[in-house]
């Protein structure tokens, strides 16, 4: 999620300083039929609305094989 967002803000400065984002604030969530989404509060949640506005969608890919996981983002803008 973090690399989506950086990426939608290319040749600008980040928001929040690396040493100060709070990954608490940042949750993989599923629906009731296991589909992964992406839930932001606090400080994440309002510095991606201010800089990518509310009405951005994420698109997340889970896939896991014994101790391997790997995760996709992708920052859909309106």
């Amino acid at each position: 999620m973090i690399k989506a967002w950086s990426a939608a803000l290319y040749g600008s400065p980040p928001p929040i300083a690396p040493d100060l984002l709070r990954w608490q604030e940042i949750e993989t969530v599923c629906d009731a039929w296991g589909r992964p989404a992406v839930r932001l509060s606090g400080e994440v949640a309002r510095q991606v609305a201010a800089t990518v506005g509310q009405d951005v969608r994420w698109h997340v890919s889970l896939s896991h094989d014994g101790d391997t996981a790997v995760a996709f983002v992708v920052l859909e803008g309106p």
